[in-house]
């Protein structure tokens, strides 16, 4: 019985670990990366980073995503950066755990 749980919980790993998207291709997209991460932070890790820390990251969120539109990216990339974000975190959230994706999705970006 123990075999079949540990065997049904590598192939879930293996699954989700088959959805993993691709990492950025450009400068553009590894800002909008940054920014979607800071933002799912702020959105879900309140429990781990207080009020202060969640105002922070949506700060820091809402100035990357200022710069992001500046170089060009519309509300199509930010929303393709959310939706990697939520996907990479979800692929965490199987392999490490809530609490330590919280913690790696709420180091801010340099400068921020």
């Amino acid at each position: 019985m123990v075999n079949l749980i540990k065997a049904a919980a590598f192939a879930a790993v293996i699954t989700v670990a088959g959805c993993q998207t691709a990492p950025p291709e450009t400068p553009l997209e590894e800002l909008l990366d940054q920014g979607a991460r800071a933002e799912l932070a702020a959105q879900r890790c309140e429990s781990f980073t207080s009020l202060r820390g969640d105002r922070k990251l949506q700060d820091a969120a809402d100035s990357i995503y200022a710069k992001a539109r500046s170089m060009g990216a519309d509300q199509a990339d930010i929303e393709a950066a959310r939706l990697r974000a939520r996907q990479q975190a979800g692929i965490r959230d199987t392999l490490i755990g809530n609490e330590a994706t919280c913690d790696e999705l709420s180091i801010l970006p340099p400068g921020y």
